[in-house]
């Protein structure tokens, strides 16, 4: 009676082979996070990630206090599993009790009528940009932005 003494042939190609490399999925760096870099071997908490030069890095603490700065993408571990650490995702939802400039918008109220108050700006340009930052605030207060023609 013969019996197959490891159960699969290591040299097989099969997909089924339990040394078969696994595969990293993406998981957001959300601070926090304890990750650990493959090629260093460096394991920490996720700091912080800032965009730099054009790509992604990750800022990783230790239980020390020492900080890391790594290259986001494949070459992280969490909890023994492979992963490509992606930007966190940010909810982009803007705060709809303030104004473009900051302030907070007064609800239900109408633009005054235009008082004696007037700002003088040069240009299409920069009477749209007052327009898209300070409009409400002026509006709520009575004042009119004219553009020059010079």
């Amino acid at each position: 009676m013969s019996s197959d003494r490891y159960g699969f042939d290591v040299l097989s190609s099969s997909s089924t082979r339990p040394h078969a490399r696994p595969t990293a999925s993406d998981m957001p760096a959300e601070r926090g996070l304890v990750v650990e870099d493959v090629s260093t071997g460096f394991v920490g908490a996720v700091i912080r990630v800032e965009k730099s030069g054009g790509m992604h890095i990750v800022e990783l603490e230790d239980r020390h206090g020492k900080t890391r700065s790594f290259r986001l993408g494949p070459g992280f571990w969490v909890d023994g599993k492979p992963v490509n650490l992606v930007p966190p995702v940010r909810a982009s939802q803007p705060d709809l009790r303030r104004s473009a400039s900051g302030s907070v918008k007064v609800a239900n109220q109408r633009a005054r009528v235009a008082r004696g108050s007037r700002i003088w700006v040069e240009g299409k340009h920069d009477a749209e940009l007052v327009e898209k930052v300070w409009g409400d605030d002026l509006r709520y207060e009575g004042v009119v932005v004219e553009m020059l023609e010079g």
